[in-house]
Parts: structure tokens; C-alpha cells; sequence
């Protein structure tokens, strides 16, 4: 058996034989023993006894209040350290006896704690900080009530009950029409549909991520398969919903409209990488494939080659190499890329170069990126791919950099610094130029001989005095 605490106790063959041997009054007297060590046994056996019973209910909406009174909703102050408390947990454990009755049978009362818990949660949601400590448990309660209203005995009423709802507090927590679709009948269906027709949202300025109304509508266009309505709702702001309509009409084999909406987003730079992609952004990977998909190469590479002239990303290089090279014009790309790179690097740096070059593997071309323009923030990663083909270069430049970072005072930077000094001395070491490194560090030492922090971290590696 899985005990409430998760824990599994094994029901060994004496223990069964134990309760064989019961009989009914016997076996009634050990329930009502066990039952009276946890409060949650007992509500459990009380539940199955009288499902709608009313002092239960009273003790879990009791228990909810306690939980959610005791969160600590400074918990993220920074004067709090990592072993506060912040008392969510406790609204925790509310949730899991919930779903324990739940999975017993008990849905009538749980449904009302529900109820009761999203009501509550909704009202302290209505602070947005609130809201985002509490964003954990709202989810679990949202989708403990879809659970809870399964077998509903007034399917209307329901339907009733969550319009009002999310009306009332605007989408927060998010209770979903899938969460409760299968617990209404058609006249339910009705009557939500008629409440929603009634709040007068899709019309120009409508916006399902803004407008819990629009958001209701944009649901139904979904669970009806209207794909039309539901591109009308999210088109109608002034920076269209791009990544949700290409979405949904991917799903439906839309293609040609896929490239009109893919257009678009491109004119208003709204096509990025999938890490940026959101409800209106479309993921640059995406627009590329559908591009291809319809024959459009210079629009695929189009794609890549605006988001590399907007910031020279290794991201971006990648994506417009992968394009090139389905497109048989790898070469090409490749030089127009580190063209614009260089052109930029004068004013740049030549660290984008750099990572250029060596993501092609050209440790060369990086150096000669280096020389020029110098390597900035790309200095550690030139040094890394140097350590077998250029020790010497690398270990000048590791040198040169603890250089630079030695001229301001910082004890806090000291033990970054030597480990640079000791990767020079290592590569120094490998290049057969070992007493050159220990010139250098020896006149390091000379320089700073007054900061003894700095002294103290030279003598832990080991350097030559």
C-alpha cells in the first residue's frame, strides 16, 4: 500500500491473516481507531459514509483559508535566505488530500473546496506579485476542479458558474473550457455559448491574451474547428497573434496562407528564434521550413539573413548555413555572412568574427579576426580551440587578458585572474616557452607585490617567486 506521505508499507501475509480473523464489530472498531490517528482518514471515512456531508466541507474550507493565510508573499525579498519558509507547501498539501477524496468517489464536497479554493486564489491573484507566487498551485487547482466536475448533477449550472467565474476575475487562475468540456451537456453548451455571444467581445480591437471575453471566444472557435474565427480574433490587434494563426493553420494544411501570414510577419519583424517565439512571433526555424515548403527559397534565406544582420549571432549564422545548404548555395551565404561581419567589425569588435571562424572550424581566420580587431568577450573561446594548434598565441592571450584585469584593484577577481595565469603558464609550457611565463609572472609579482590577496592566491598555485 502507498501511504499518504508517498511511502510504500508492504500488507505482509500475518497482517492479512490478522484481518481475516476480524469480525464485523471487531473490524468496525479497528477502522474507527485508525481513522482517529489522521483527521484526513477521518474525513475520508466520513465522506464515504454521507458524500455531501456538511461538516467536512466546512473543515476543508477551513483548512484552505489556514493554507493560504499563512503564504508568505515576501518570500523573494532579498533580506530572506534560502531556508524561509515561504508556506506554499501547505497549500500543497491541501491540493493532495483533494485529490485523494477525489480519487475516493467524493465529488460533490471536493468540488465545493474547489470552488472555494479557486475563489479564494482568484482574490489574492488580483496582485500581481501574488499572483505570481501562487501561479503552482493555481494550475493544480484549475485542473483538480476539471476533475472535480466530471458527473456534474447541473451541467447548466456549471457552465454558468465558470462564465461568471472568469469574467469575474479576468482569466486568473486560468480555468480553461477544456478543463470542464466534458462535464456539460448540450444545454449547457448553450447556454455558455449564449453568455459569451452576450459579452459583444471579437469586435475590432479584439485580443484573446488581453480580453478573457475574446479568450472565451477564440475557445470556442477552437473546440468548433472554425478555424476562420479564430484567425479573425487573433488578427484583429495591431501586431497580429502571427505564431497562434500560422499555428492553426498549419493544422488544417493551409498552405498558401501559411506564406501570406509569414509575410507579413516578416515585414513587422515579427519572426525571431524559438527561444524568443511566443503568441505572436514566429519561430525563425518554422518560417524557414515553410518557406522551403513552398518553393520560396530566397524568402527561407531571407529569414536568417535579416536576423544575422541584426546582431551577427552564431544562432542565426547556423540557421542561414542550414537553409544554404538545402538550398545548394552553402558558399555563397557562408562569404556574404563573414563579409558583414568584417564590415561591421570595425566598429564591433572582433568577436562575432572570431566565433564565426571558429564555429566553421577556422582557427586561422579567428587569429586573423583577433589581430585586426581584437577578440574581446570571444578571448576565452579563441584560447580553447588555440590549445593545440596555437599554444603560444592562446597563452599570450590568456596572459594579456590577467594583465588587463590586474590594472584595478579587486581581491573578488583574483582567483579568476590566476586561473588565467595558470592556463597561460600551462600553455606557455606546452609551446617550449616555460621561462618565458615565468618571466612574465615574476614581473607580476614585482608589480604588485603590495596587494597581498593577490600574493596569497600566486603562492596557493604554486608560481615561482
Amino acid at each position: 500500500m502507498i501511504g499518504p506521505d508517498g511511502e510504500q508499507y508492504p500488507v505482509t501475509p500475518a497482517v492479512n491473516r490478522f484481518l481475516g480473523s476480524l469480525d464485523h464489530a471487531a473490524l468496525s472498531t479497528l477502522v474507527l481507531e485508525l481513522a482517529s490517528y489522521n483527521p484526513e482518514a477521518m474525513r475520508s471515512l466520513q465522506l464515504r459514509a454521507t458524500p455531501d456531508d456538511g461538516p467536512v466541507l466546512r473543515q476543508m474550507v477551513t483548512d484552505i483559508d489556514a493554507a493560504l493565510a499563512g503564504v508568505d508573499f515576501d518570500y523573494h525579498h532579498p533580506f530572506y535566505d534560502d531556508e524561509t519558509d515561504d508556506g506554499l507547501q501547505s497549500v500543497e498539501d491541501v491540493i493532495d488530500e483533494l485529490e485523494r477524496h477525489l480519487e475516493n468517489g467524493a465529488h460533490e464536497v471536493v468540488r465545493h473546496a474547489v470552488e472555494h479554493l479557486l475563489t479564494r486564489l482568484a482574490v489574492l491573484g488580483h496582485d500581481p506579485d501574488h499572483a505570481d507566487t501562487l501561479e503552482g498551485v493555481a494550475e493544480r487547482a484549475s485542473a483538480l476542479f476539471g476533475q472535480a466536475v466530471e458527473g456534474h448533477p447541473d451541467p447548466e449550472g456549471l457552465a454558468r458558474w465558470v462564465f461568471a467565474f472568469r469574467v469575474k476575475y479576468g482569466g486568473w487562475p486560468a480555468l480553461t473550457l477544456n478543463a470542464v468540456a466534458t462535464a456539460l451537456d448540450e444545454q449547457a453548451w448553450a447556454t455558455y455559448r449564449a453568455d459569451v455571444a452576450a459579452l459583444d467581445g471579437g469586435g475590432p480591437g479584439a485580443d484573446p491574451y488581453r480580453s478573457e471575453g475574446d479568450c472565451m471566444l477564440l475557445e470556442l472557435a477552437d473546440h468548433d474547428g472554425d478555424v476562420d474565427s479564430a484567425v479573425a480574433l487573433l488578427s484583429r490587434t495591431d501586431h497580429p497573434y502571427y505564431g497562434e494563426i500560422v499555428k492553426r493553420l498549419h493544422t488544417v494544411g493551409r498552405q498558401s496562407e501559411i506564406l501570406d501570414w509569414l509575410d507579413r510577419a516578416v515585414a513587422q519583424g515579427s519572426v525571431d528564434f524559438t527561444w524568443r517565439a511566443g503568441h505572436s512571433i514566429i519561430a525563425a526555424e518554422d518560417a524557414t521550413s515553410a518557406y522551403l515548403d513552398g518553393g520560396r527559397t530566397e524568402s527561407a534565406l531571407a529569414v536568417p539573413r535579416q536576423l544575422f544582420s541584426r546582431d551577427l549571432s552564431v544562432g542565426a549564422y547556423q540557421l542561414l548555413c542550414e537553409v544554404a545548404q538545402k538550398c545548394g548555395r552553402l558558399s555563397e551565404q557562408k562569404d556574404w555572412a563573414i563579409q558583414q561581419a568584417t564590415k561591421q567589425a570595425p566598429n564591433r569588435g572582433g568577436a562575432h568574427l572570431i566565433e564565426l571562424h571558429l564555429t566553421d572550424g577556422d582557427t586561422e581566420g579567428a587569429w586573423q579576426a583577433a589581430d585586426t580587431f581584437g577578440a574581446g568577450h570571444a578571448w576565452t573561446r579563441l584560447v580553447d580551440a588555440s590549445e593545440d594548434m596555437f599554444p603560444l598565441r592562446a597563452a599570450r592571450l590568456c596572459l594579456t587578458q590577467a594583465q588587463s584585469q590586474l590594472t584595478t584593484p579587486d581581491s573578488k577577481a583574483y582567483p579568476a585572474i590566476v586561473s588565467w595565469l595558470k592556463k597561460a603558464r600551462s600553455l606557455y609550457d606546452k609551446a617550449g616557452h616555460l621561462p618565458e611565463a615565468d618571466t612574465e609572472i615574476a614581473r607580476l609579482r614585482k608589480i604588485y607585490h603590495r596587494r597581498p590577496a593577490l600574493m596569497a592566491e600566486m603562492n596557493r598555485a604554486r608560481f615561482p617567486a
